[in-house]
């Protein structure tokens, strides 16, 4: 081990479709333990059927997670957050997606590329029913209800809470100049990796080396989907932008998501 982070805790705090995965994959990767000596922990692997079946809005924990730990994937809202006992040192970071694109990454894997937990065979049934209108509705109505959109915005400013939270962006994490970004979350949890190591690291986790297509080629039905930003475009009707509206409220604004 070359580097022992400062910090018993690392959080990774994000919500569904929003590259929780890949992330994942990065901070498990033994390079990460050699200049961290912070193991990966996943706390729903301890729960029946490996998955928490809470809403988002629910998830709320009374013991603090083991030490010297990178807790990832952490699916919860703020206020959830702020409550889990922390040890002193501690860091994290919330990974934001703009929730339109993250709405049609939800239907796609949802129909096609999920595992089959909890409810999620009924919802695959019913979305092979509909057609994609219908569909991307039937999936706001689902976000809205597991409490995503209600999740996203309560993280909005929450650095100014908490300095120990960094806010990132899904968009600028999975640009071709993201190793800039990379370094910065990393320097946040005093994860001390060189920065030859982090850009081999970010090669391997490419795109295109975990999809074997070039970013923007589509297959809707694998888990590495098509890479891009913006994507909702492509699927927004006006009846769905304005259901999407509804549901979602103020988040395009808070996060200044408007173009």
């Amino acid at each position: 081990m070359r580097h022992q982070s400062e910090n018993e805790n690392v959080f990774h705090c994000t919500v569904q479709k929003s590259a929780s995965q890949w992330i994942l994959s990065i901070a498990s990767d033994e390079r990460m333990y050699r200049y961290s000596g912070l193991a990966i922990y996943q706390y729903t692997q301890e729960m029946p059927g490996g998955f928490d079946p809470r809403k988002i809005t629910e998830r709320s924990f009374d013991k603090p997670f083991p030490p010297r730990t990178f807790v990832s994937p952490l699916y919860i809202d703020y206020d959830n957050f702020k409550n889990i006992p922390k040890p002193r040192k501690y860091k994290a970071f919330f990974l934001m997606r703009d929730p339109r694109d993250l709405l049609v990454s939800w239907y796609f894997s949802a129909k096609y590329s999920h595992a089959l937990v909890g409810d999620l065979g009924k919802i695959r049934q019913e979305l092979h029913r509909l057609d994609v209108e219908d569909g991307l509705l039937y999936a706001i109505d689902s976000l809205e209800y597991h409490g995503i959109f209600k999740a996203q915005s309560s993280w909005a400013g929450s650095p100014t809470k908490d300095p120990n939270v960094m806010l990132v962006k899904y968009e600028k994490l999975i640009a071709s100049d993201n190793a800039v970004l990379f370094r910065q979350v990393l320097n946040h949890c005093d994860i001390r990796i060189p920065n030859n190591q982090l850009n081999d690291l970010l090669k391997s986790y490419s795109f295109e080396k975990l999809s074997g297509r070039k970013r923007g080629q589509e297959d809707q039905k694998a888990h590495y989907r098509k890479g891009v930003r913006g994507d909702w475009r492509n699927y927004f009707t006006d009846k769905i932008q304005n259901r999407f509206m509804e549901a979602s409220g103020d988040l395009l604004a808070v996060w200044r998501y408007e173009d």
